[in-house]
């Protein structure tokens, strides 16, 4: 959790017993910030807490920590003072339930550890037992299906997974990308399909990506009528049919073994291209997964548009389930900036469809090209919009909002022409983006980060670009933006999904999947009830010599030194 403030201080102890306090150091958690020499860092699990929840801490030095240290766990009162000690064992409660006596009061920790004849100490503020015992509402996370754990792992050994390291604010983080076949247009999606990620090209053909570098073709096509759609525009612009897309998929279990597969995509019906919602059945047993070719149409976009004159590369098309029966889609003007606002047309607009009748409503108006669709952990709707040049939008959706496309952007045409109406560069008068790019970043895809390998990102959005190459990692206040981290990956992000395990699956143009997952170059052995900061990979002094024997070495070269 965000804004945990905790004070820090260190002690340095003179051979005479003197003790000098540095200065307090206020660390909003979960931000890694300087601390001084000397210092432990402390980090929380979260807050508010409730009677019976596990409170955590979890200790790193800029010494080298020693297990020779003590924990002191207190309930003060909600000013800091009147502070009692906690009867719990005080060498090892690394992660303690927050008792009875703590409801209504704040528990603190004090850690003191000795060094090579100096003391270090830190008291930190662990959180607030909340006295109304009102639940934290849970992180969004894909957990792993009935009927996964038995599944045997496909076969295919594929080819061996590309790996990288990117170095992140708050954390060091490794990729390893895997090489699906694909279409010469784009879009494209990801889904996780129990410990592996199901890809669909942007013409409807399958794969199932696995992090160890294998790309399993499966027997499935999404039905776009893309033979159609080919002989079709052979008398136009090739540019026109690369945007003839599938734009999102979702998966949603029914039984242990078959789960419902919703793709949104074009469909050429001969005469015009329409924007839809299908769904089939999808099975994984014994290793194998298999596509129904019974694809039902649930539901069709007004109007269907007449080609040549369409724009399929401004489709949005994201998907979320909403509640047992119905679908919440995001769909783009398709380049017809007017029907955003028009009440006959869906397109340029939220909106609610029921899975069996196909029954639609409209929620909100005005949206361009919706590429980001997700839901934090508060219920709130989330949308990445790709707007012209300078008016990339982070929208928050809400029901009955108008969020003003075309009437007002706070970007231009592209090539610096203004937008013809006298609001260019504003946005009175409608909903406003709660963040805008400038310039913009071509943003696409969006996801709600949780804890489990990125904990340091918890509750973070993220949200990819095509133009930028980049991921960009956005704070939130509540509904505010409190920052923004670019991370550059080198590649177009076309879509993003969260893995059971916490990994994030990222789909570049071109058909390369990344599976970033979190570095870890720390220590902590300790077991955690809620979540682990750090994992379990020790930098023993063996390895570091090995590693400095390593790089002498390479810095002798052939012949030796």
């Amino acid at each position: 959790m965000s804004g945990l403030e905790y004070e820090i201080r260190a002690a340095s102890v003179s051979a005479e017993g003197r003790s000098e306090w540095s200065p307090a150091v206020t660390v909003t958690a979960p931000e890694l910030l300087p601390a001084p020499a000397g210092a432990i860092r402390v980090y929380s699990a979260g807050q508010p807490y409730a009677v019976g929840e596990v409170m955590g801490v979890s200790l790193r030095s800029q010494q080298p920590f020693t297990r020779r240290s003590t924990f002191l766990w207190s309930v003060c009162e909600m000013d800091g003072s009147r502070c009692e000690l906690l009867p719990i064992p005080q060498a090892t409660s690394y992660a303690y339930p927050a008792p009875e006596a703590a409801r209504g009061k704040r528990v603190q920790v004090q850690a003191d550890y000795d060094k090579d004849g100096l003391s270090y100490t830190a008291l930190a503020d662990v959180g607030v037992v909340n006295p109304e015992e009102a639940p934290r509402p849970p992180t969004p996370r894909p957990s792993l299906p009935d009927g996964c754990e038995d599944a045997p792992p496909p076969s295919g050994d594929g080819e061996p997974a590309q790996e990288a390291l990117l170095a992140t604010h708050l954390h060091y983080v490794e990729s390893k990308s895997v090489q699906v076949a694909w279409d010469k247009g784009t879009g494209g999606a990801i889904e996780p399909l129990c410990n592996d990620l199901l890809v669909v090209t942007p013409w409807g053909r399958m794969a199932l990506a696995r992090s160890n570098g294998a790309a399993l073709p499966i027997d499935g096509q999404v039905p776009m009528n893309i033979e159609g759609m080919r002989a079709y525009f052979l008398d136009y612009a090739y540019s026109k049919f690369s945007t003839f897309r599938v734009s999102d998929i979702l998966l949603r279990q029914r039984t242990r073994e078959a789960w419902d597969l919703f793709a949104t995509h074009h469909y050429f019906t001969g005469e015009c291209i329409r924007f839809r919602l299908s769904v089939a059945e999808i099975r994984v047993a014994g290793g194998s997964v298999s596509v129904s070719p019974s694809w039902r149409t649930v539901f069709d976009a007004e109007p269907c548009l007449p080609p040549p004159s369409w724009d399929g590369h401004q489709a949005g098309g994201r998907m979320l389930i909403d509640g047992p029966d119905h679908l919440l889609i995001v769909i783009g003007d398709h380049g017809r900036a007017s029907l955003a606002q028009d009440p006959a047309s869906h397109l340029g607009k939220l909106v609610r469809v029921a899975i069996e009748s196909g029954e639609a409503e409209i929620l909100a108006f005005g949206l361009r090209n919706p590429q980001g669709f997700a839901r934090n952990a508060d219920g709130a709707l989330w949308s990445t919009e790709h707007g012209p040049q300078g008016g990339d939008e982070l929208n928050l959706l809400e029901p009955g909002r108008d969020y003003g496309w075309p009437s007002v952007s706070y970007g231009v045409e592209y090539g610096g022409y203004a937008l013809q109406n006298e609001d260019a560069g504003g946005h009175e008068g409608f909903a406003k983006p709660r963040f805008a790019w400038v310039p913009s970043i071509a943003v696409s895809a969006l996801i709600v980060n949780d804890e489990r390998q990125f904990p340091l990102w918890e509750d973070d959005l993220l949200a990819g670009s095509l133009a930028a190459q980049s991921l960009f990692r956005i704070r939130l206040d509540g509904t505010n933006v409190q920052y923004v981290e670019r991370i550059e990956v080198g590649y177009r992000i076309r879509d993003l999904a969260l893995m059971p395990d916490g990994r994030i699956a990222l789909l570049a143009d071109g058909g390369r999947v990344h599976f970033i997952s979190r570095f870890v170059e720390y220590c902590d052995e300790r077991p955690w009830p809620t979540r682990r900061v750090y994992g379990l990979h020790c930098w023993s002094p063996e390895d570091e010599e090995a590693a400095d024997a390593q790089s002498e070495e390479a810095t002798a070269g052939p012949g030796g030194g």
